[in-house]
């Protein structure tokens, strides 16, 4: 059986989408062999019908605006959540000196379920600092 033009282009969806078995690509290949002016346009031909039937996701004309928007916006929640967390990671450590040079921490001795309360919001903060930290990193900002 004589191997024709017809055949190969049959066969050519299997051999660019590299599914064809050895011996199938290697009659394609042979046959590209001794025709090179075929091999060129059916390599031509099918890569632009392959490229084609791909479906074409057009991006919205304001995605690149909108993910800087994103990007700026997350970068100004990183730093909103590194202020809250050290401001509530210091409140509760606030302390004053009494005339004799003593050492008091205000906060723990007169309201001891505020320092509290500041000590969770601090570790609540630090979280999501470095959760968004994370984020942004994965990102490779």
């Amino acid at each position: 059986m004589k191997v024709t033009r017809e055949v190969i282009t049959d066969l050519l969806p299997a051999y660019l989408s590299k599914e064809a078995s050895a011996d199938t690509c290697a009659l394609v290949e042979e046959f590209f062999n001794q025709d090179p002016e075929f091999a060129a346009l059916a390599k031509e031909k099918m890569t632009e019908e392959l490229l084609g039937k791909l479906p074409a996701t057009p991006l919205p004309k304001d995605h690149e605006r909108e993910t800087l928007i994103r990007t700026k916006n997350t970068l100004q929640w990183r730093t909103h959540w590194l202020t809250m967390a050290i401001l509530f990671t210091l409140m509760p450590l606030s302390c004053s000196f009494s005339s004799n040079w003593h050492l008091s921490w205000i906060m723990f001795r007169d309201a001891p379920h505020a320092a509290h309360t500041f000590l969770i919001l601090a570790v609540i903060s630090w979280i999501q600092f470095l959760r968004t930290r994370r984020r942004l990193r994965s990102s490779g900002i």
